[in-house]
């Protein structure tokens, strides 16, 4: 039992500090157990002669195991990994996403898994049962040909190898418990295989390391085997997290939004494999490891402050939101590492999010990023996906931006427009909404308005492919197009005080467009059709 050895032994409990071995700080121990919260650094070289350690943690605080060399043999390292206590409708929890902190040499099956115990509790004690099928167990990988998290079956999937790097779903069956791994300590890179099955490119990895993993070396290594429009790490957080950076039930983790956070030990997450591409190669190097960090997904921090937008999406049961950044390393098209697709993993619910505005391939956009050139007068369409009859309101949750930023919220079903900054909008979805096309967000660092006699004498249609604009401006005015999934397809600048003007529109495909005519100051925007 792990209580008496701790007890009776020489133990080390440090708290908040680096803390190297020495060889006469080791030489009576039998047992170390290192508490949550507590990192311990061992110098190569250090002779150790515990025969363990027993790692610790809880929901928020992680013990940490930092080697530059493998101990002896003998030494065997425990680690005790906080999951998440199992939900139940209309009761808190949920589940976890966990890895590997540590693994015996050579191949530990899914059996042998469940047999590791703490000295009171096994993992299949901690571990929630299926009610039907009691060999059945809440742990598993994602699977995205199934499009599912599984679990796996003592009985049928006994042999199923556990890996290092890979990243697995778990819950508890009651507050406060922990699942044991028992093993060794890589000292080494890890890899790890991600895939592609059919349009699914979402894999299931985790930190290999009983350490904090730094998020930002580990994009630096690997972005170029993420998909480009996903280049993040989207951390699962059970719905207990708020604020920007997060999504749905997803903490996601690149160059803007929680930059500053690291990865847990035992901590598994979601990555995009890169697009028309079956499969990669992760590679999790030392040189990523850091000896403290934050807490898991769960519960945790705040992200971290950025020029942006969080638009919120309500039907009065669900809510749902989408970010908008803006920063000098974007443009209008897709930023890898700026830039964080909807996760899809699953299927989607109700939730809104918005499409690139410039060389938009179809994604749902999580988080947008945009230059900072582009803050005025930039229109980005949005979706929203959401039932029959159900009483929608948008409107902002938080903004970092300036007070002389006018949000408008275009919908083009509707023909209004509503300035974000003074109210919401609501209304009624007459039939089920799953499409772009209605919504945009505008931004304008002037009052935007429509009511301007010379722009509602304008007339804007088109004929025979092309786009006419009559009627006479009196200042430069921008001419944007766009297709009915939001795509900016076209745009360009009409001179003042010419009364007649063409765009050869033979381009564009037929169809409908949205066309907005803008001189900075005021606007108006008309649906043609171009055959």
């Amino acid at each position: 039992m792990v209580q008496p050895t701790f007890m009776k032994h020489f133990y080390l409990i440090i708290f908040s500090v680096t803390f190297c071995f020495s060889g006469k700080a080791q030489d009576k121990s039998q047992a170390i157990t290192v508490i949550g919260g507590t990192g311990v650094y061992i110098q190569s070289g250090t002779a150790v002669a515990a025969s363990e350690f027993n790692l610790k943690s809880t929901s928020n605080s992680f013990s940490s195991l930092f080697l530059n060399e493998p101990l002896g043999s003998s030494t065997v390292v425990n680690y005790d990994r906080f999951v998440n206590v199992m939900g139940s409708s209309g009761v808190n929890g949920g589940n976890d996403l966990i890895s590997m902190p540590v693994k015996k040499d050579g191949t530990v099956t899914y059996s042998e898994f469940l047999s590791y115990s703490n000295g009171l509790l096994s993992n299949t004690d901690v571990l929630p049962q299926h009610p039907t099928f009691l060999t059945t167990y809440a742990f598993g990988t994602y699977n995205n040909i199934l499009k599912k998290y599984l679990n796996y079956d003592a009985f049928t999937d006994g042999m199923v190898v556990l890996k290092r790097g890979a990243g697995y779903r778990a819950a508890a069956k009651s507050t406060g418990h922990t699942v044991r791994f028992t093993g060794t300590v890589s000292t080494v890179t890890e890899t790890v295989d991600i895939t592609t099955a059919g349009k699914n490119r979402w894999n299931l990895v985790g930190n290999p390391y009983p350490t904090y993993l730094d998020s930002q070396k580990f994009l630096d290594e690997n972005i170029n085997k993420l998909d480009e429009n996903a280049a993040a790490i989207y951390g699962y957080n059970s719905g207990t997290r708020e604020g920007p950076g997060t999504i749905g039930n997803f903490t996601i983790i690149n160059r803007l939004t929680y930059r500053y956070e690291n990865i847990a030990p035992g901590q598994g997450f979601l990555v995009a494999n890169k697009l028309n591409t079956l499969s990669n190669q992760l590679f999790f190097t030392t040189a990523m490891r850091v000896f403290s960090g934050n807490d898991d997904f769960i519960l945790g921090r705040n992200a971290n402050s950025n020029l942006m937008i969080r638009l919120k999406a309500t039907n009065g049961s669900d809510a749902f939101a989408t970010e908008i950044y803006f920063n000098s390393s974007s443009t209008l098209g897709v930023d890898p590492g700026y830039d964080a697709a909807l996760f899809d993993g699953l299927g989607s619910g109700f939730t809104i999010y918005s499409r690139l505005v410039k060389n938009d391939t179809g994604q749902s956009m999580a988080i947008q990023s945009i230059g900072l050139n582009d803050l005025d007068d930039v229109m980005i369409p949005l979706g929203l996906k959401a039932p029959m009859s159900n009483n929608i309101t948008l409107g902002i949750e938080t903004s970092t931006l300036s007070e002389n930023i006018s949000v408008y919220l275009h919908d083009n079903h509707k023909n209004n427009v509503t300035l974000l900054n003074d109210s919401n909008y609501s209304f009624k979805t007459e039939k089920t909404i799953s499409e772009t096309g209605r919504f945009y967000l505008q931004f304008q660092n002037k009052a935007l308005s429509n009511s301007d006699s010379e722009m509602k004498e304008l007339k804007i249609f088109a004929k025979d492919r092309i786009l006419f604009i009559y009627g006479q401006l009196q200042a430069d005015a921008k001419i944007s197009i766009y297709d009915l999934q939001g795509r900016l397809v076209f745009n360009t600048i009409i001179k003042a005080f010419s009364e007649k003007n063409t765009i050869d529109a033979k381009s564009l495909g037929t169809g409908i467009y949205v066309v907005k005519l803008s001189n900075g100051t005021h606007y108006q925007i008309k649906k043609v059709l171009i055959n």
